[in-house]
C-alpha cells in the first residue's frame, strides 16, 4: 500500500455475533482491551473496538509487518502512534461519533488529524442556550457563520456548528494537541457549501490572524455525517485525484479480514459486552 487511506465503518449497524466478537476482541492489544471494557454502552464499546481494528488494519497493510509485530502506543498527548525500526513512520488518526468510526492514514510523513460529526443536536437544551454555553469555543467571525441570518433553521445552524467543530477537532488533533488550547485564537474561513459526494478543500485557518499552511478535506460521508481531515503542509489535490480521497465504507468482512489473535479468546469478556446497555 502506498499513499492515502480514508476508511469509514458504520458500527451502529454492526451487530457482532459471539464468534465475531470473540475474534475481534482477541486481535487488539491487552491495554486496549482493558480500556474498551470500561464503556457502559454497547455503542461506545463497538465504536472504540472498530477504531483499534481499523488502526491495526491500516498499519498491517501499509507496513507489511506480521499482525503480532504491530504495537500501537500513545504519545504525551495520548494520541495513538506507531513506530518500528524497519518501517518509515506511518501517520494516521481515528475518530468516532454518531454511527461512524473513521480512519485517515498516510504512508508519507505528514501531520494528520480527522474528525467525524453527526449533524444533529440532542443535548436537551434550546439551541440558543447551547450556543451560549459554547460561546468561548469559536471566534466572533465563526459565530456569525454558524448562526447565519434570522431565517436560518435550527438544523442549518447545527450543521454549520458541527462543520466548524469538526474543523477545530481535526486541526488540533493534527497538531497533536487536542482541544487543550484557546480555540478563540483559531479562526476558520469557510468558502464553499458542503455537497454529498464532493470534497471541499478551500477552507482556510488563521491563528492569531496569520494563515496556517494546512489543507482541509471536508465531505459528507452520508446524509447524516460530516468528516474533516486536516493535513499540514499539503497542497490542494487536482480534480483527478479528489475521488481517491473519498471515504470508503468498510464491511464487517473487510474489518476482520487478515486479523490474527494476539491472545486467547475471552468468553467472559464478550459476555460482559452483551450485558451492556444497548441504548444511550
Amino acid at each position: 500500500m502506498t499513499g492515502s487511506v480514508r476508511w469509514a465503518f458504520n458500527f451502529a449497524k454492526w451487530e457482532p455475533t459471539e464468534k465475531e466478537l470473540l475474534l475481534a476482541t482477541s486481535c487488539i492489544q491487552l491495554e486496549e482491551k482493558i480500556r474498551i471494557a470500561k464503556f457502559v454502552f454497547q455503542k461506545d464499546f463497538k465504536a472504540a473496538l472498530v477504531g483499534r481494528l481499523l488502526t491495526r488494519k491500516f498499519i498491517k497493510e501499509a507496513s507489511g509487518l506480521p499482525y503480532n509485530e504491530i504495537c500501537v502506543t500513545r504519545n504525551v498527548n495520548n494520541k495513538p502512534i506507531f513506530e518500528h525500526h524497519s518501517v518509515p513512520k506511518l501517520n494516521f488518526n481515528v475518530s468516532h461519533q454518531g454511527s461512524l468510526t473513521v480512519l485517515a492514514g498516510e504512508t508519507r510523513k505528514v501531520n494528520i488529524g480527522v474528525d467525524v460529526m453527526k449533524l444533529e443536536y440532542s443535548g436537551g437544551k434550546s439551541i440558543d442556550e447551547f450556543f451560549r454555553i459554547m460561546n468561548r469555543q469559536f471566534t466572533d467571525n465563526e459565530w456569525k457563520v454558524i448562526k447565519g441570518c434570522s431565517s436560518s433553521s435550527n438544523q442549518d445552524k447545527i450543521s454549520r456548528f458541527c462543520r466548524h467543530w469538526a474543523l477545530k477537532e481535526a486541526y488540533t488533533k493534527a497538531l497533536g494537541m487536542g482541544l487543550t488550547i484557546d480555540l478563540r485564537k483559531i479562526d476558520f474561513r469557510i468558502k464553499s457549501t458542503l455537497e454529498k459526494n464532493k470534497i471541499i478543500q478551500d477552507t482556510v485557518v488563521y491563528v492569531n490572524n496569520e494563515q496556517q499552511n494546512f489543507l482541509f478535506e471536508e465531505s459528507l460521508v452520508d446524509n447524516e455525517h460530516i468528516v474533516t481531515v486536516a493535513l499540514e503542509n499539503q497542497s490542494p489535490y487536482s480534480e483527478s485525484n479528489l475521488d481517491l480521497m473519498k471515504f470508503k465504507i468498510l464491511t464487517p468482512e473487510d474489518l476482520l479480514r487478515d486479523v490474527s489473535p494476539l491472545m486467547p479468546e475471552d468468553i467472559n469478556y464478550c459476555k460482559n459486552y452483551f450485558s451492556k446497555d444497548v441504548h444511550r
